[in-house]
């Protein structure tokens, strides 16, 4: 596992590195996925590009418009922010639950995004909370739905050269609820085997009026139940209708077997993940 290490300063340096270099490169900040891919020999990369010690890519910041982390923000800067943890209940279930102690302490957001795993918890709980990806090329900046960003596994639409600067996530109104739950073979500490985050918003009447349902490990990429939502949006829930929500879900997943589990297991597991989480949802409202 040889490489040359490039120490970034900040986001145009970074791209001014990359484009002196030859293709096959990679940027790393925590580096728990790719260090684990490069000595497998799953991945190879003469350069790595360590964007690590770049300030204006750390942190969360709280606006009038909602909260933004940025990219080296780690999954324990998510526990630790009780003003985000609090608006975002679903956002800190998911961080809590990625890998150990160790991972969670140096894993990042962007990794997590940029890595496009259909299983990584964080992404799918930003996933039902429309976040905003600022991204950053040689071209310029410019914003992705974070809907857009994934393609497949490991494959986003990223152009060559292009990072991720920071996340933004839309200020909540109202009475709105999230909620993310996960099977793994040993809960946290370990892949999911299915994920779902569900995040509803409630008018005044009790009548949902937007709802979003992010599922992961169960298709090529973090996917939305879009046509599970519109049953909800508009609509008073009651168990009924959460039965027939969940089984919408599981009909637009796309889940394949692995040595984790079986496409029928997937199946069986994300219907009950999504009826549990709209449950807790409509509990709290």
């Amino acid at each position: 596992m040889d490489f040359r290490l490039h120490s970034a300063k900040s986001a145009d340096h970074a791209l001014e590195i990359a484009a002196g270099l030859k293709e096959g490169w990679r940027y790393v900040a925590g580096g728990t996925d790719l260090v684990i891919q490069l000595r497998r020999g799953v991945r190879k990369s003469d350069d790595l590009i360590d964007l690590s010690s770049i300030a204006s890519m750390r942190g969360i910041k709280e606006d009038e418009s909602g909260f933004q982390l940025g990219a080296l923000c780690t999954h324990k800067d998510i526990e630790l922010h009780e003003g985000l943890s609090a608006a975002y209940p679903a956002l800190l279930a998911a961080a809590r639950v990625v890998g150990g102690h160790q991972i969670r302490n140096v894993g990042t957001v962007g990794g997590n995004l940029a890595n496009a795993s259909p299983a990584a918890d964080v992404a799918v709980a930003l996933l039902a909370l429309d976040a905003l990806i600022d991204v950053k090329g040689r071209s310029g900046a410019r914003v992705v739905e974070i809907d857009e960003l994934f393609v497949s596994s490991s494959k986003t639409t990223l152009a060559p050269g292009e990072l991720i600067e920071r996340v933004r996530l839309p200020r909540l109104t109202g009475e709105t609820h999230s909620a993310f739950l996960k099977v793994g073979r040993r809960k946290a500490m370990e892949i999911s085997v299915v994920s779902a985050a569900i995040c509803l918003a409630f008018g005044a009447n009790g009548v949902c009026e937007k709802a979003r349902i992010a599922l992961g490990a169960v298709g090529p990429r973090p996917l939305r139940a879009k046509a599970a939502e519109r049953l909800l949006e508009g609509a008073k829930i009651d168990a009924e209708l959460i039965a027939r929500v969940a089984a919408q879900a599981r009909a637009e997943c796309t889940p394949r077997s692995d040595p984790r589990a079986s496409a029928a297991y997937r199946s069986q597991v994300v219907e009950g993940l999504v009826k549990r989480g709209i449950s807790q949802c409509v509990r709290i409202s």
